[in-house]
């Protein structure tokens, strides 16, 4: 059995067919992350996939942000779901995985808003271990909350979103389930995990603190205070205990380095792999000792700002023989029970329309007796029978027309350009006349052309000829088109005054890449030159070199 975890950064961002990715990440049961879709965003070719079943947990605050979703095989049809941590969301108590803890440490609004941003979803499953003993699988999908330095609120949430997730993974336990938590943890554990270690306050940071006390002994980074005080510590609660899981990848994997998850885009940092390892698979300890197998990251696969990391367990799982209700092939609007808002604006045809009004008019007749009877017959808006003459219902019917009609004078609209260049339009019209010798001045003085093709809508024309005049014309409009492209760019150019062509960096004596300042601050929306490789450290010669050049704009 494997799981597959992966932090997508929006899951309508892919340009692949779901059904197509998913297939490629080979795996029974795929966990995303920050798919970035709510309820009303989520269209029904990434909710129905064939061969899988989907659960969802959404933001219920923002849309297009955070949200959390496990697709699962159809031989791996969980027997339970849940949308977040605390058990407020669950709908039915049939499909409830239950066991959620000692919930006294967290107010009401807390739990309330914990569970508001769709950062988990919970499957359950049954398995069968090697020994043939059953037990139930828990798979924990999570986005952890970012620390915004700017907002200390954001912090706190952090944290408290720890201390909930331990919470429910120690209760499952103790009822005697397996617990796989796994997702982008938004943290780095060891200095190994960070490419560029930070100082030793690093080290007292309370989110390494949390997934210090996490793991197992044999994990645990003896430089971290694993000292806590849980009667204070935000990310813990006096209730949880600790010491209960196995980071996956280090059990197989200790001293190995460069083994990152996460890069900055912005950057290029991940040509270097100058990056942090965020993303993590952890396992409870007996589960690691019976069925892990291996586990990988898979660097290769790209699409996101982070990459996928798998794990592989030595068992087989007993399908569900239905899906929970959690499923989104049982939401409403994809299960048939519910109008859905296209419906009201296809198009339909004049046949469907008859067809409709026949099966109206031949419900109560079921031999062709009882359709002539009804010959003639119809019904008004109020659903009431009024008699009609039949040889007048033969007759069309002069509708009068309402609305404004489309405009035949053929005026056109002023193109931008004309204010910069008023001689562009009268040469393009230039150049139109003499596409063809023989044609005369008013055939070409209406024809529309674009960078396909040109068609004379006043006189008809056979195949043959259309087809033989079609290469002449079709190469005559795209030099135009390219003519008329080529001048309006510097006609641009021109105006506002380019910026000429990229300084070549001091370092690799490239063409740099232009980049603008997004911090808020003085430089705020400058532009400057940087060197175009990726990030990566100094000693890297292959990483970008520390050049930096303001843009100063040519004056006119």
């Amino acid at each position: 059995m494997r799981v597959l975890s992966w932090n997508i950064n929006g899951i309508r961002a892919s340009k692949r067919n779901m059904k197509e990715m998913l297939d490629s990440l080979n795996s029974d049961v795929i966990c995303l992350q920050e798919t970035k879709v709510t309820r009303d965003m989520l269209d029904e070719p990434t909710a129905i996939v064939e061969g899988y079943s989907s659960y969802f947990s959404h933001s219920k605050k923002r849309s297009g942000y955070s949200g959390t979703a496990n697709y699962c095989k159809n031989h791996v049809t969980p027997e339970c779901a849940e949308e977040g941590l605390s058990g407020i969301l669950t709908l039915t108590d049939d499909d409830s995985i239950g066991n959620y803890g000692n919930h006294t440490s967290f107010s009401d609004d807390e739990i309330k808003d914990l569970d508001a941003e769709g950062r988990a979803v919970l499957t359950q499953h049954k398995i069968r271990l090697e020994d043939d003993s059953i037990k139930n699988l828990v798979i924990i999908n999570v986005y952890c909350p970012r620390f915004d330095p700017d907002r200390q609120d954001r912090h706190m949430y952090k944290l408290r979103f720890y201390a909930l997730l331990q919470t429910r993974a120690e209760a499952l336990l103790k009822a005697g389930c397996h617990v796989i938590i796994l997702g982008d943890i938004n943290t780095t554990h060891k200095d190994i995990d960070h490419c560029d270690p930070e100082d030793e306050e690093s080290l007292k940071k309370p989110s390494r603190r949390w997934l210090n006390q996490m793991l197992w002994e044999k994990d645990r980074d003896p430089s971290i205070d694993d000292d806590i005080n849980r009667d204070e510590f935000n990310a813990a609660t006096p209730y949880t205990v600790g010491g209960k899981f196995v980071d996956t990848y280090r059990y197989f994997h200790p001293d190995k380095e460069g083994a990152f998850t996460n890069w900055c885009t912005l950057t290029n940092a991940r040509a270097t792999n100058y990056g942090r390892r965020l993303d993590y698979i952890l396992a409870d300890v007996e589960l690691a000792d019976k069925c892990l197998k291996d586990v990988d990251i898979l660097q290769d696969v790209e699409g996101s700002d982070h990459c996928p990391i798998t794990v592989d367990l030595k068992c087989t799982c007993i399908p569900a023989s239905t899906c929970p209700s959690l499923c989104t092939k049982f939401m409403p609007e994809f299960s048939g029970k519910q109008q859905k808002l296209s419906n009201f604006f296809t198009k339909v045809s004049r046949n469907e329309v008859s067809n409709k009004e026949d099966n109206v008019l031949c419900v109560n007749g079921n031999t062709e007796a009882d359709k002539v009877k009804l010959e003639g017959v119809k019904t008004d808006s109020r659903g009431l029978k009024r008699t009609e003459d039949v040889s007048k219902s033969s007759q069309p019917v002069k509708r009068q027309k309402t609305g404004l009609s489309k405009s035949t004078s053929g005026a056109k609209q002023s193109s931008l350009m004309a204010f910069f260049n008023k001689g562009s339009e009268q040469k393009l019209k230039k150049c139109t006349l003499k596409v063809e010798d023989n044609s005369s001045a008013e055939k070409f003085e209406s024809a529309e052309m674009n960078s396909k093709y040109f068609k004379n809508k006043d006189e008809p024309t056979s195949n043959e000829s259309q087809g033989s005049n079609s290469d002449s014309i079709v190469t005559t409009s795209q030099k135009l088109v390219k003519e008329n492209s080529n001048e309006t760019t510097s006609v641009w150019k021109n105006l506002l005054g380019g910026l000429g062509p990229a300084p070549l960096c001091k370092g690799h004596n490239e063409p740099c890449v232009l980049r603008m300042v997004k911090k808020p601050g003085p430089n705020k929306g400058k532009q400057f030159y940087t060197c175009a490789r990726g990030e990566g450290h100094k000693s890297n010669p292959e990483a970008r070199c520390d050049f930096f050049k303001w843009v100063t704009m040519k004056k006119k």
